[in-house]
């Protein structure tokens, strides 16, 4: 992991969706955060250790793993313009209990968590934007933890090529059948009938 000279535009971009930022405010930003390179495969976060840093991928995918009885599970991916980290481990203090891994080399503006979240209570566009992507947060485990009942792996397959085939680009075939609970092959005759 390295460090790179620092241009934070893009996550402005996102952030002024959800407030309206003045520059003592983007200040604030530029005290916490530094942007770093993690290499393909590299960890960006470690099961076992406190989640200490919240990232925003400006290139690249990661993915989140569990470790299951010494077999890897991928249970989620982020790509150019998400968050990564582990809000669970953030809020309750606890060590984390997945891998958050570079599938690719990846950029990402990474942010001290702790300052983050002092951060949040600094002024009334830090406090909205705190709670917009709180909120953003709430609803996408929601619908995951639903999918995860009500979906078949062909269903979850299906909407994810709706809503991210750019995601097929990136991910390798088998760390994307993992993900979607089947194997290679199921998941070549799916693309090969979708196509």
């Amino acid at each position: 992991m390295s460090s790179h000279p620092f241009d934070f535009t893009p996550l402005q971009s996102y952030l002024s969706q959800l407030a309206s930022f003045d520059e003592t405010d983007w200040h604030c930003l530029e005290e916490i955060a530094s942007i770093k390179q993690f290499d393909k495969k590299e960890y960006i976060q470690k099961a076992g250790r406190p989640c200490k840093t919240v990232g925003f991928i400006l290139e690249g995918c990661v993915r989140w793993v569990k470790d299951l009885n010494g077999v890897e599970r991928t249970f989620d991916f982020a790509v150019t313009n998400d968050f990564v980290t582990d809000y669970v481990s953030i809020i309750t203090g606890k060590p984390s209990e997945v891998n958050i891994v570079a599938i690719k080399n990846t950029t990402m503006i990474c942010m001290d968590a702790g300052r983050l979240l002092t951060l949040f209570d600094k002024s009334f566009a830090w406090q909205k934007a705190g709670r917009h992507l709180a909120e953003r947060t709430a609803c996408y485990a929601m619908e995951r933890l639903l999918a995860s009942y009500y979906e078949t792996p062909q269903m979850r397959y299906e909407q994810l090529m709706n809503a991210d085939p750019e995601l097929f680009l990136q991910i390798p075939h088998h760390i994307l059948a993992n993900y979607l609970g089947m194997t290679k092959e199921t998941l070549s005759r799916l693309r090969n009938t979708n196509r």
